[in-house]
């Protein structure tokens, strides 16, 4: 019954997130006049800058390679560079795919338990850390951008209401998490009594965070290099609104773009359709075409280039977990072939 249940509300959940999705999109480009000028752009579209986005996401990926190394690093670890970014952009390609927030981060966790079976628990952490420090670097960004474009963000009644949620969900998730971490308690998680549901886990896991508390120092890198990842991952936004610059054509400036894209990625980070899509492109057709004037079809147009940036990265993914998995396939099958052989 549970296992009925379970498939019945993930079938729900995807269905969800396609009417969200088809909704947004139909929202978006329903018009005849909207869809002339779409095409319009995308013909006298300068794809320099679509390549300069493209390498500028690279750096997202060779970020969040680095910063997971660290963490990866002081949970005793130890993982190879090359293979460290494949597992990194596999699990890009799945949090793409995959309904949900945990996707890719499952991906990910596979894919390490290969190499370590013994510390499954601190590898979980290394990620839920991952996790973490990506939403405090994301409400740093918004806090930050909150104090000093208030009143900029305030011009219209929808890009305030877009504001506030943005803000409300950063605050409610954040508040969530340090509850969790108070729960578990660091230096108080072996006094638990031994009857305890999950206490062994639940131990491992204060122990692996205790590691994380003893060293600052990572700690306060990796958020700095998360902050960077973010800038990058705006940035690449940019680049692709830049490519339909056509003369005439008004885009938004850098700084438009950096206190925007905190608010959007917010708001998308919840996962009522895939990959964000529809949701991204009203969002930045509200938030972009009122604050920065630009033209709402190429407003959402560049939000869909802007994901089919990260998307390209995201099939370089999965072809190296085809690669991975069909290399491992043949390798059990040599291995059972060689077995019956002997026998």
């Amino acid at each position: 019954m549970r296992s009925l249940f379970a498939v019945i509300k993930r079938v729900a959940i995807i269905l969800l997130q396609l009417l969200v999705t088809g909704a947004g999109i139909f929202y978006v480009f329903h018009d005849t006049a909207k869809r002339a000028q779409v095409g319009r752009a995308l013909r006298e579209a300068d794809w320099r800058w679509l390549l300069l986005g493209w390498l500028i996401y690279g750096i997202v990926e060779l970020l969040a390679t680095v910063r997971w190394k660290l963490l990866l690093r002081v949970q005793g670890i130890a993982i190879g560079w090359v293979r460290a970014g494949v597992i990194v952009v596999i699990g890009l390609f799945f949090n793409m795919i995959l309904p949900g927030l945990v996707g890719g981060d499952a991906a990910r966790l596979y894919l390490v338990f290969q190499q370590s079976r013994s510390r499954k628990t601190r590898a979980t952490l290394s990620v839920a850390m991952d996790r973490m420090l990506g939403l405090f670097s994301l409400l740093f960004l918004a806090v930050l951008v909150v104090l000093l474009r208030l009143r900029w963000l305030q011009q219209f009644p929808q890009t305030a209401r877009v504001t506030y949620v943005a803000l409300a969900l950063l605050a409610g998730v954040s508040l969530f998490v340090l509850f969790l971490l108070g729960a578990i308690g660091f230096r108080q998680v072996p006094k638990l009594p031994r009857r305890l549901p999950f206490r062994k886990q639940i131990v491992e896991t204060g122990k692996a965070l205790h590691l994380y508390r003893a060293q600052p120092a990572t700690i306060a890198i990796v958020f700095l290099l998360t902050i960077f990842s973010h800038l990058a991952y705006y940035m690449s936004y940019y680049c692709a609104m830049r490519s339909l610059g056509a003369p005439g054509v008004h885009v938004a400036r850098v700084v438009d773009v950096l206190s925007i894209m905190p608010l959007v990625n917010t708001i998308t980070g919840v996962p009522i359709s895939f990959g964000g899509v529809g949701v991204r492109e009203t969002l930045f057709q509200t938030l972009f075409g009122k604050l920065a004037n630009v033209p709402v079809a190429l407003a959402a147009l560049s939000a869909s280039l802007g994901y089919l940036i990260q998307a390209s990265w995201g099939v370089i993914g999965g072809t190296a977990y085809l690669m991975i998995f069909q290399k491992g396939k043949r390798k059990r099958a040599f291995v059972v072939a060689e077995g019956r052989a002997r026998f």
